[in-house]
């Protein structure tokens, strides 16, 4: 039998916090979660400043297509160029990220990480001069990545971002969907210095319903994270699975799945996800509204199989499952909505 790691203690965190705000915070990555997400802290940040009558931008934001900032900075963001801008001059005491993939978390980090170098040189340049910009914070930035990335990815932003000793790594992937990030009730499993996620937690709590310190290692995040993302692909692929046999044995689907609904089986993840894969078959098979694109779910199961190969995890009905997004997204929804997943059950 593989020999299995030692549990970890979790420390959830408390619902309540006596601490005010990061005065300034960065958010890197204004996609559907990320833009809900970094909202949530704007409003925050403005509802603080109005009640302290104080007139300062506290967030600072970066997106590669920049026009997807625009209504942030209409509501008073700052919006940076470039990652590495963020870093020289952002002065934020915490970064957030949130990108689509491994990929563009690394390119981000990286770019991110030239910028503290820059910065780290233009400080000593200073403190050899007779003046110092007094507004100029000498604290180590927290940068977490809130992406769903796999534990290799993730030790390799932490090295790319502590090297200069510039700024500490908190590794913080999210659950939950685009509602959730508008509405600041997402999940978050952070991993890291409990230092570094204590500085957060006030900004923690306005992003999420709930979080907690899984432990100090990254992989203690994201591979809880990972096993979120192999049920809820699982329940949506069997949810479309039963769907699929119903219509082909002659069994009223809407009907069943009132059953289901009155039932202990149903919860709000199958409820939201099966109302939604009736609206895209009765739409010509096509699902436009997006809360959670199905390439994303195809992905995040793709690094859970990798991640359980690595520790010699069988993970058959991840497997399986995987494989039927395969198929749909090789029908042509991989950009719609993961309920599209029910046209992977179905040859018609």
């Amino acid at each position: 039998f593989p020999k299995r790691t030692n549990r970890i203690r979790i420390m959830a965190a408390t619902t309540t916090t006596t601490t005010t705000l990061p005065r300034k915070v960065g958010f890197l990555g204004l996609g559907m979660m990320g833009q809900g997400m970094a909202s949530v802290l704007l409003n925050a940040f403005n509802t603080t400043n109005t009640n302290t009558n104080t007139q300062q931008s506290n967030l600072t934001v970066w997106n590669r297509t920049i026009s997807k900032a625009d209504a942030l900075k209409a509501n008073g963001a700052h919006v940076c160029e470039s990652p590495k801008e963020l870093a020289k001059n952002g002065q934020c005491s915490v970064v957030y990220a949130m990108l689509a993939d491994p990929k563009a978390s690394v390119m981000v980090a990286e770019q991110f990480a030239e910028g503290l170098r820059e910065k780290k040189m233009q400080r000593k340049q200073r403190e050899m001069s007779v003046t110092r910009d007094t507004e100029e914070s000498d604290d180590v930035i927290t940068y977490v990545e809130m992406s769903t990335i796999d534990a290799q990815t993730s030790e390799n932003i932490k090295l790319v971002i502590e090297r200069d000793q510039m700024a500490e790594y908190l590794a913080a992937p999210v659950s939950g969907g685009q509602k959730d990030a508008k509405e600041g009730e997402l999940l978050i499993l952070a991993a890291g210095a409990k230092e570094a996620y204590e500085k957060c937690l006030i900004d923690f709590d306005k992003m999420g319903k709930q979080s907690w310190l899984m432990g100090p290692e990254c992989k203690n995040a994201t591979d809880a994270k990972m096993a979120l993302q192999i049920m809820m692909g699982g329940q949506a692929a069997l949810l479309a699975e039963c769907l699929a046999f119903c219509e082909y044995t002659g069994v009223d689907e809407k009907v069943w799945f009132d059953v289901l609904d009155k039932g202990v089986m149903m919860n709000p993840l199958l409820r939201s996800v099966g109302n939604r894969m009736f609206k895209g078959v009765e739409n010509n098979r096509t699902w436009p509204q997006t809360l959670f694109q199905l390439y994303l779910q195809q992905k995040d199961l793709k690094l859970a199989i990798e991640t359980a190969e690595k520790v010699h995890c069988e993970v058959p009905v991840a497997s399986a499952v995987h494989q039927r997004y395969v198929k749909a997204s090789r029908k042509g929804h991989q950009n719609e909505d993961f309920a599209s997943l029910r046209d992977a059950y179905d040859e018609k």
